[in-house]
């Protein structure tokens, strides 16, 4: 392989990796036009957008792969925008949606942010108002990303724990003293005292507080 190639084929694998690392946003709307105008406008500030004509195709596609911010008409054939935000919140799909309408509707607007939509904007779109919008959304996606994250590692550190010392970590978590927890499960204190060090160290808890920051994420107690 000569140089040129080489060269030709890095430049390729760089424009690959760049476009990878886009945030990627779909814009779901029937009108082809309106899908051309926003594909051009939000891949200008370096968003991977990839367009829809309908709902029900852009939901076939979240089998496979899932946007960070989605961008859709109210007012379409077959299913409606707030009906695709609606199966997205039955299918727990925490997907940030920003809507759009052709039409003044206060109260589907209002439906739509009571719903957990990111913002309602009207026709023609403001180009600033939008990216504004979506950024807000993906901001918040971040978020969520990191929220599920922080519940998946105390998931996993509780996952460590034994039968005994998750029954400990929950005592402790409720504020009882190392004597407490002896007397309501039956042993000595030395050996809570043991179990005890051993939640913490499994844990990687430097106090009470940890304790019970972990046990809350990973849902072994109520926040």
């Amino acid at each position: 392989m000569d140089a040129s190639t080489a060269s030709v084929r890095d430049s390729s694998r760089q424009q690959e990796s760049q476009a990878d690392s886009r945030p990627p946003v779909w814009v779901v709307d029937d009108d082809p036009a309106v899908c051309a105008s926003l594909r051009r406008l939000l891949s200008t500030m370096a968003f991977g957008v990839e367009t829809f004509s309908s709902a029900g195709d852009a939901l076939k596609t979240l089998d496979r792969t899932r946007p960070r911010c989605a961008v859709v008409d109210l007012a379409m054939p077959g299913l409606s925008g707030l009906d695709f935000l609606e199966i997205l919140l039955e299918r727990g799909e925490p997907i940030p949606v920003v809507f759009m309408s052709g039409q003044a509707d206060v109260g589907s607007s209002v439906e739509a942010m009571k719903r957990g939509a990111i913002d309602f904007l009207q026709k023609p779109v403001d180009a600033s108002a939008l990216v504004a919008a979506v950024m807000r959304g993906l901001a918040r996606e971040a978020e969520w990303r990191r929220c599920r994250a922080r519940v998946t590692e105390a998931t996993h550190l509780l996952e460590a724990l034994t039968p005994r010392e998750r029954e400990v970590m929950l005592q402790v978590a409720t504020g009882r003293s190392n004597k407490e927890i002896a007397a309501e499960l039956g042993t000595s204190e030395k050996t809570i005292k043991v179990h005890r060090g051993r939640v913490m160290h499994k844990l990687s808890a430097t106090s009470v507080v940890d304790l019970v920051h972990i046990a809350e994420r990973a849902g072994a107690i109520a926040a």
